[in-house]
């Protein structure tokens, strides 16, 4: 089989579906089909006839009476668009756009319109925000974090939307000193709301790899230490300092196992080969300079698919990598993949299918993989990419024994 078609980042009522579901009392009505496991607001021909606007209206009134939540969302879809309904608001937004949105418009709702708690926390304390219920390690990144905050003596005053109420909890978000946005492609928005609206710093330095863990330290100590200045003398301001330098140092030398896996062999048998990285912007940038920087691995290409974030991309890869690729076109992926042959790929859940299709023998014939299997193990893998690349270059979408001597004829 062959993959025909694949996306990255779904629709935005995708998105906007996995900030409502992390809420607490928070109930989505899609305008939909009736096929998708949330409360549809169902299109058939009876609604296509006379019009849906009462028709949503009642799944609305409805469902406040049954479940009487503290947040009803009405989700757009590809539906809805096509019935020209009034739902402009996440035209041309892919997943990861609108559950950013969406997480902002909360928040920016329910404090304008509820009021905030501003006084601020009597300890250091952030807010964690983007973590999702249905968000990929979501759970043990949050999990890790705490575990630093914990040990740098920070509290977390909310993690949103995870699991948090809209009506009781965002009201305390302003008495948080900083805010964190682990991952850029949810989160930020909300941060620079927070920020425009009370003054509240934000960092969203991802901590992945010792160099970009030790700056996210750094950062957030550096701006907990800011306002800490109107209260502390410059000795204890200092003091601090060292104590930060030393934990970072310490996580580094004797808890950090990166350097251990660096010497390994493991890892020593990629050094100098190369290797393709690919998925959402957040997570390939930090591969990258930790396969470059850390370990020693030439990445020959870093892409992802959040072409909304490119130029942030570009420049945190930039000096990282052979070549850069922005797309949402798994087959271009394909191609690159084929193109480079690398030793190595690393990519994320949203990717996978794309990269292990690349190992599939889907183009290879019977004879030709039966004459494959003869090929002693250690040797197999890079055979098969050469004769992959060969058949790529010439056009051939049938591997065939005759077009493996070939490609030996053509690399020999």
């Amino acid at each position: 089989m062959k993959l025909a078609y694949w996306m990255y980042a779904g629709p935005a009522h995708i998105g906007t579906l996995r900030t409502a579901s992390s809420f607490k009392s928070v109930q989505s009505i899609m305008h939909e089909r009736d096929f998708t496991p949330v409360t549809t607001s169902v299109v058939d021909r009876h609604v296509l006839a006379r019009g849906s606007q009462e028709k949503v209206f009642e799944n609305i009134t409805r469902k406040d009476k049954e479940s009487n939540p503290d947040l009803i969302i009405l989700t757009p879809t590809c539906t809805s668009s096509i019935l020209q309904e009034d739902l402009q608001n996440f035209v041309n937004l892919n997943e990861l756009q609108a559950a950013d949105r969406t997480l902002e418009q909360i928040v920016r709702y329910y404090i304008e319109k509820y009021g905030s708690d501003t006084k601020k926390t009597e300890k250091p304390s952030v807010n964690i925000i983007g973590v999702f219920t249905l968000g990929f390690h979501n759970t043990h990144d949050c999990r890790e974090l705490k575990r630093i905050l914990y040990d740098l003596n920070i509290d977390v005053n909310l993690v949103i939307p995870e699991g948090n109420s809209v009506l009781k909890d965002l009201k305390n978000l302003p008495k948080a000193w900083v805010n964190l946005v682990p991952y850029r492609e949810v989160g930020l928005m909300t941060a620079k709301y927070l920020e425009s609206t009370f003054n509240m710093p934000y960092v969203s330095t991802t901590p992945m790899g010792i160099l970009e863990t030790a700056n996210f330290i750094r950062e957030i100590t550096k701006k907990i230490q800011k306002i800490q200045s109107n209260f502390l003398s410059t000795r204890e301001i200092h003091e601090y300092q060292k104590n930060i330098e030393k934990y970072i140092d310490e996580q580094t030398r004797f808890v950090s196992q990166a350097a251990w896996f660096s010497r390994s062999i493991d890892c020593q048998n990629l050094t100098g080969k190369k290797a393709i990285v690919f998925g959402d912007a957040t997570h390939a940038a930090s591969m990258t300079k930790i396969l470059v920087r850390e370990m020693g691995i030439r990445v020959a290409c870093a892409g992802t698919y959040c072409k909304h974030d490119a130029d942030w991309f570009r420049e945190q890869t930039a000096g990282y990598c052979d070549s850069i690729l922005i797309t949402e076109s798994h087959n271009e992926v394909a191609n690159s993949i084929t193109e480079i042959s690398p030793s190595k790929i690393f990519s994320g859940h949203d990717t996978k299918e794309i990269t292990s299709n690349q190992t599939k023998n889907d183009i290879w014939s019977a004879e030709a993989s039966s004459e494959l299997n003869k090929v002693p193990g250690p040797f197999r893998g890079k055979v098969k990419r050469m004769v992959e690349k060969y058949a790529n270059e010439n056009n051939i979408s049938s591997i065939l024994v005759e077009t493996m001597y070939a490609a030996r004829e053509a690399n020999s």
